[in-house]
């Protein structure tokens, strides 16, 4: 599977524990220690489909600036050929979605995956592996909604 380790509830609850006596500088170094908190974030995909076909690979993912975001969207909008969003569905909207995402953010990626071969996939497993990876590593990097919409992300 791909870089994401599961995690049981209490080891999530444990490291959060672990880490509420850390001094303002600790938890710095932590933070600058993390992969997905510097701006290009690589990780790996190793995911066999169930025709036993491997698809494997390192990417690296390029938090995306707001120019970039607006690229995604204005992709996103040619993707929905003109129609209002409301006439779309979500798995349509969603599968747009991550295309237009990951090709502005994705930065290197095996050949398999270059140029718009992601578009041709048949099996969403695979985009949404990569989808999830992405998101983590904005999600980390950016901060969540609530601290951008603020002004502290």
């Amino acid at each position: 599977m791909g870089g994401m380790k599961d995690r049981t509830p209490e080891e999530i609850k444990a490291e959060l524990e672990g880490t509420a006596d850390e001094t303002p500088e600790q938890q710095y170094e932590r933070l600058e220690s993390d992969p997905k908190m510097k701006v290009e974030y690589e990780f790996e995909v190793d995911y066999t489909d169930k025709r036993g076909k491997r698809w494997h690979g390192k990417f690296t993912n390029r938090a995306l600036s707001y120019r970039l975001r607006s690229r995604v969207g204005a992709m996103r909008a040619q993707m929905a050929g003109g129609m209002p969003l409301e006439a779309i569905d979500f798995q349509t909207l969603a599968l747009n979605e991550k295309i237009s995402h990951l090709t502005y953010s994705l930065t290197k990626r095996p050949k398999w995956a270059e140029g718009d071969r992601l578009a041709e996939l048949y099996d969403p497993k695979i985009l949404d592996l990569i989808y999830a990876e992405v998101t983590a590593h904005e999600v980390a990097f950016h901060g969540s909604g609530e601290d951008q919409e603020a002004g502290q992300g």
